[in-house]
């Protein structure tokens, strides 16, 4: 599920409060509307997010965190965080040429 590079940038946009598919499109240039769809729908599959849409014209589709999606991206920016404090106090010339 996190395989795709999307996956992490739609979540992290979304626990930043963009929620509307034109907003995430807009956030994360290069994602397609066809991936974006893809991705939110196989969220909502895992649970980590909800599809709110609204009876308006025109239609209004918002998406949202669930409760599951808050903690696992909370865990991402802190893994995130580790990481750049590791690189910081290593040698970034040997973490990035060793294999």
């Amino acid at each position: 599920m996190l395989r795709c590079k999307w996956t992490v940038a739609i979540l992290d946009a979304l626990g930043q409060g963009v929620n509307r598919p034109g907003q995430l499109l807009r956030a994360l240039p290069g994602l397609t509307t066809k991936v974006l769809y893809e991705r939110v729908h196989k969220l909502e599959r895992y649970g980590l997010v909800v599809r709110h849409s609204y009876p308006e014209v025109p239609p209004r589709v918002e998406y949202e965190l669930t409760g599951r999606g808050q903690r696992l991206i909370q865990l991402i920016r802190q893994m995130r965080a580790f990481a750049q404090e590791w690189v910081d106090e290593s040698d970034t010339e040997t973490i990035i040429t060793e294999k």
